[in-house]
């Protein structure tokens, strides 16, 4: 088996008709927490069920990687929500590092022996063992997702890119024409806009296909920018009720990548519009902060939860978009990094998502001065 949803409660259901226990349960620790991912003998959401580390019995064993027995106790276990007689929690490790835990209650007669303790021992060393293997699995198959870029950067990224700026180069001599309607400029400027973005895209395969960044720098001030990502976002948003709110509080000269940088605002902006629905505000805005421009990009969608919060910048995560590749917040945030910044974000589900971008205005003078320091 390679998936652990198929895994774990096969092995589970055979551990509990074995040992002979009224309840199991199985947990394993993201960042800081145990979560329940199987169980039998006792009715509970398991998705629902998830313990700080070092809490609670389990919590405890997670944290310590030191097995719990206890026979013939009354136990209070809050987390499951039962009492319990006996209980025995059993580390999953895989060499020195704690997977997860193992959660044995209610034996029969209330006593686990010392055999039972070596079963469960083995029967947590298996399931750190399928936990293991699927971990690894799964890194192949983001290699093999790797692998599918590289072959994109060779035969057909390239190609795209290339073609996508010969009908770039024919919109610019087409908006030079005189007496040009002005809904035929409309048009010129929508097709324009979402070429930009059909671009974007291509340059986040590339880039991350070389996973690097290259800069080259250019002077410009950030109200310009601006300008363009306002012209853009006006187009994105003209069928519906969106707001773009574009504020420049201070006008600062910046020295960094101009292209890199638009891609960043650009990406994070229209992710803004298109969290929203027919109606809503995006608010962008620019200041100085010591030697950072400090870019904020605010929207009143629905927000984002804490689980998804927590992986928004890993490759292929897409949240359930339909649009896009899923390597959008990965490349800005490599972007981002490349000139010495920092994004964080912020949400409050059904109010608020803000991303906030710090760079340094002049990459090259920072870069030298932190060399130095």
């Amino acid at each position: 088996m390679f998936e652990l949803h198929n895994l774990l409660p096969a092995i589970i259901n055979i551990a509990k008709e074995y040992l002979g226990v009224e309840r199991i349960s199985l947990m394993l620790i993201e960042d800081e927490y145990l979560k329940m991912y199987a169980h039998a003998g006792f009715e509970v959401d398991h998705s629902s069920v998830h313990i700080r580390l070092g809490d609670g019995i389990a919590g405890k064993v997670a944290k310590t990687g030191i097995e719990v027995m206890s026979n013939k106790t009354e136990t209070d276990n809050d987390v499951l929500g039962y009492q319990t007689s006996s209980f025995m929690s059993v580390p999953l490790k895989k060499g020195d590092k704690v997977l997860g835990v193992l959660n044995l209650t209610d034996k029969e007669d209330d006593f686990f022996t010392e055999d039972d303790v070596k079963i469960a021992r083995f029967i947590a060393s298996q399931c750190a063992l399928g936990v293991d293997r699927f971990n690894m699995y799964s890194d192949m198959r983001k290699s093999e997702n790797l692998r599918v870029i590289g072959m994109l950067n060779s035969s057909i990224a390239h190609d795209i890119k290339n073609l996508l700026n010969i009908v770039q180069s024919y919109l610019e001599l087409m908006a030079q024409e005189k007496d040009i309607k002005p809904e035929m400029q409309e048009y010129i400027d929508a097709i324009h806009s979402e070429v930009k973005r059909i671009h974007g895209l291509t340059l986040d395969i590339l880039d991350f296909s070389r996973q690097r960044v290259s800069i080259a720098i250019e002077t410009f001030r950030i109200s310009e920018l601006f300008d363009e990502i306002r012209k853009h976002a006006n187009i994105m948003t003209r069928d519906t009720a969106i707001c773009v709110d574009v504020e420049v509080l201070d006008d600062i000269i910046m020295k960094v990548d101009r292209g890199k940088i638009f891609r960043v605002i650009f990406n994070l902006v229209s992710n803004a519009i298109d969290a929203l629905p027919a109606k809503g505000i995006v608010k962008l805005t620019a200041q100085k902060e010591g030697d950072l421009c400090v870019i904020k990009i605010r929207d009143t969608g629905a927000g984002i939860s804490s689980d998804n919060r927590n992986k928004l910048f890993q490759p292929f995560f897409t949240s359930g978009k339909a649009k896009g590749t899923g390597l959008g917040l990965a490349i800005v945030k490599m972007i981002v990094e490349a000139h010495c910044g920092t994004i964080d974000v912020d949400s409050d589900e059904g109010v608020y998502t803000e991303f906030t971008v710090r760079i340094p205005f002049n990459y090259e003078s920072f870069k030298e001065l932190h060399r130095q320091g």
